[in-house]
């Protein structure tokens, strides 16, 4: 399996979209294997971070980039991609069509106030990739707020 991962490119620097590389890591390309909840693994609001991370994973399963712009990603992120020029349905749309694999685990969250921080595993074998996700809290519920290493 292959997990690709898409850039896009602002100006002289090179700007990774918490959409591109949330959801390429996420997408399945027909593979057949079941959806893993990893969110069981955790409690209280280390679950609903979880549980956040694992809703992208099931939007992105359904091919549902609407459910990701609209309910997903925080208002800070979308307009991030806002300012860069980017359409958040058209880069959740490539990033489905880019992937070619799927695998995911969250396997730490870590929360302080209305931030938190999940990492995910992704991919398998030689291709297993670990990245942390940021999320805020936006009333009772955790959205993605970005992508870190």
């Amino acid at each position: 399996m292959r997990v690709v991962q898409s850039t896009i490119q602002i100006g002289s620097r090179v700007v990774r979209s918490v959409v591109a590389l949330c959801l390429v890591a996420l997408v399945m390309s027909g593979c057949g294997a079941a959806a893993k909840d990893s969110a069981k693994s955790f409690k209280g609001e280390q679950a609903a971070v979880a549980s956040a991370v694992e809703d992208l994973e099931s939007a992105a399963r359904k091919n549902k980039p609407d459910t990701v712009c609209s309910k997903l990603l925080s208002d800070k992120r979308l307009a991030t991609l806002k300012q860069q020029g980017t359409n958040c349905k058209t880069a959740v749309k490539e990033a489905f069509q880019d992937a070619d694999s799927f695998d995911l685990t969250v396997d730490k969250v870590t929360i302080s106030g209305d931030t938190a921080s999940a990492r995910v595993v992704s991919g398998t074998g030689s291709e297993k990739k670990t990245d942390t996700l940021a999320l805020t809290r936006s009333g009772t519920i955790w959205k993605i707020d970005s992508l870190g290493s």
